[in-house]
């Protein structure tokens, strides 16, 4: 056998090896963790697309149940979940339920960004508030109290006091997630 043939017989048995061991080890992937609001109420100063200011002690808020998402037009989960929600607003508008979506876009200035959401907001038909968290890299400044962040969408309940109750990772449409939501909304109403 010459060395060569040796070497790569050597380099066989050694890929062997490894993959046998690694196939009996049994690696657990790390949890993805939900975000967390710090503290009980969610605080926000945020245009709407007409520009003005809609802040979380606003009077369309007060006494009623809130859903927000957080989400970006860039996002296909985010994007899946919109019929849901304008479903949802039809269906529990008038029993209190508040939906209110905070976008962030990436990479728009100001007026490119507010021009497109609205734009998007029309085709979509969107039935639900949607104010403008600004680009992707003004999140944290925007929304300072929402922690632990590894992406869109973000869900947070709100019930009628003001308080949160839940913050957790969306993962975009499906049918279970759409009753789990609906199930969960109806509980705070």
């Amino acid at each position: 056998m010459s060395l060569c043939a040796r070497h790569r017989k050597l380099v066989q048995i050694i890929m062997v090896s490894c993959l046998l061991f690694t196939a009996t080890i049994n690696i657990d992937p790390i949890p993805k963790l939900d975000p967390e609001v710090n503290g009980d109420v969610l605080e926000f100063n945020l245009p709407d697309l007409q520009g003005n200011i809609v802040t979380n002690a606003d009077s369309i808020f007060v006494g009623k149940v809130i859903f927000i998402t957080i989400w970006g037009t860039w996002c296909p989960p985010c994007r899946s979940e919109i019929p849901t929600f304008i479903d949802l607003q039809k269906k529990y508008k008038d029993k209190g339920l508040v939906i209110l979506a905070i976008a962030f876009e990436k990479n728009v200035d100001n007026l490119s960004r507010k021009e497109y959401l609205q734009s998007f907001v029309d085709e979509q038909k969107i039935n639900y508030l949607v104010l403008d968290g600004g680009d992707t890299s003004e999140f944290s400044y925007s929304l300072p109290q929402l922690e632990d962040v590894d992406g869109l969408p973000i869900e947070i309940f709100i019930n009628r006091s003001g308080k949160v109750v839940e913050t957790r990772n969306g993962f975009g449409y499906s049918e279970s997630w759409a009753q789990e939501l609906e199930r969960n909304l109806h509980n705070l109403l």
